[in-house]
């Protein structure tokens, strides 16, 4: 087999597509049905972002997550290192899960390293669905948490 590989930095739009264009044509016929209503308008992940204001509109925390089709997906949320253990991320967090109900979510996922939040999300309802070990090279363990929201 004739063949070279090469390390490409800034690949152009073409390059890419060589690459993905393929695949994206291998799961639209394999999933058929979710590629069609993810193209229907509506469908693309809807952003919800909150905010937690203290005096004076201080920030003391905050959540970004989108959700889309079923799901709810936190993908940060932070307090501020004074007003931590306040409830400020509690609260965040029920919020994004009642907005994400009221847009039809039945399920939320979040990640978190292990040494960040693990035992807020138990406490608060979510299970760990899978690990991986020294993520980050340093013997940390990334975490994967669910949680039914129906």
């Amino acid at each position: 087999m004739d063949m070279a590989i090469e390390q490409i930095e800034t690949p152009d739009e073409a390059l890419k597509e060589a690459v993905y264009g393929p695949l994206r044509r291998h799961n639209q016929r394999a999933n058929s049905a979710f590629w069609a209503r993810r193209e229907e308008a509506g469908h693309e992940p809807w952003p919800l972002h909150l905010f937690a204001f203290g005096a004076q509109r201080k920030v003391l925390g905050g959540l970004f997550a989108t959700t889309q089709f079923s799901w709810l997906k936190v993908e940060l949320m932070a307090t501020s290192e004074e007003r931590r253990g306040q409830g400020i991320g509690r609260s965040l967090l029920l919020e994004a899960e009642k907005i994400a109900r009221e847009r039809g979510c039945c399920y939320a996922y979040v990640d978190t390293m292990e040494y960040q939040a693990p035992r807020f999300y138990e406490k608060a309802g979510y299970r760990c669905a899978g690990k991986i070990e020294d993520w980050d090279s340093h013997g940390h363990s990334k975490l994967f948490f669910v949680k039914d929201l129906s």
